[in-house]
């Protein structure tokens, strides 16, 4: 998957779960989704009564198998002190953010400076188009619901942003070449690169893409010295054997 992907991942499943509302079923899915990460935090249980703003976060968070990106807790304060501690935390609410970044607000904010106060709910970001970003919330309003926000760039009320590094989970991605088996009388483009890596390893050929005597018996003399079944083929174990060596050899 790419990270752009991952990022995907954790807004579709925040999505799936608009409309529910605290005390439903799949309100309780959440929390059981939450309280299904043992140790649980500080060894708290998650009731189904509690505020569950920052639950709903790391609920998907554990559904989506990237606990190691986020802080899992219910606290929204003890989520930014471990974001902090992760260096994965932007304080200016100036940041842009990417879809699946985490949006901290603080309620008490005087509109005058940056934010700095303790952080009251939270949010995953689902959309920037602009300067207008939409976040979907756990635990929003007096309905105590799932639900999505908008706000805006520097906007009041953002005490600041939990970034996951999504790029860590992103594997390289590997291409697996499978060279032919060579023999005495091939002519190709492939027996130039078997002689130009026997004379890398110290031998004298002619590099015409014509697999003649000389170059068999160089692909002997090469795997007598690298141990390996002497054929006068170019083999798998062969072309291994040439491609892993270290440096020029001398005869």
């Amino acid at each position: 998957m790419t990270e752009q992907q991952y990022r995907l991942k954790i807004v579709a499943w925040a999505l799936a779960y608009l409309g529910a509302v605290k005390g439903d079923k799949r309100h309780k899915e959440i929390i059981d989704a939450y309280n299904s990460f043992v140790p649980h935090p500080r060894g708290y249980t998650m009731p189904y009564t509690a505020d569950w703003c920052a639950a709903f976060v790391s609920a998907a968070a554990i559904s989506c198998g990237m606990t190691e990106l986020f802080p899992v807790e219910c606290s929204c304060g003890e989520q930014v002190r471990q974001w902090q501690r992760m260096g994965r935390w932007k304080e200016d609410d100036a940041y842009i953010p990417q879809i699946g970044d985490v949006l901290y607000y603080d309620w008490h904010d005087g509109g005058i400076g940056d934010c700095t106060g303790a952080p009251d709910h939270v949010g995953i970001v689902t959309d920037v188009t602009g300067k207008r970003l939409c976040i979907v919330e756990g635990n929003k309003g007096t309905k105590s619901e799932v639900a999505t926000r908008t706000v805006m760039v520097n906007g009041r009320y953002i005490r600041g942003f939990g970034c996951p590094d999504y790029a860590s989970l992103v594997k390289p991605e590997t291409c697996t070449v499978i060279l032919p088996v060579l023999q005495r009388g091939e002519k190709c483009v492939t027996v130039r690169a078997l002689q130009a890596l026997l004379n890398l390893r110290g031998f004298r050929l002619e590099v015409d893409g014509s697999y003649g005597p000389l170059t068999e018996q160089a692909v002997r003399t090469w795997q007598k010295r690298a141990q390996i079944t002497v054929t006068g083929k170019a083999d798998a174990s062969t072309w291994a054997s040439l491609l892993e060596a270290d440096g020029a050899d001398s005869l």
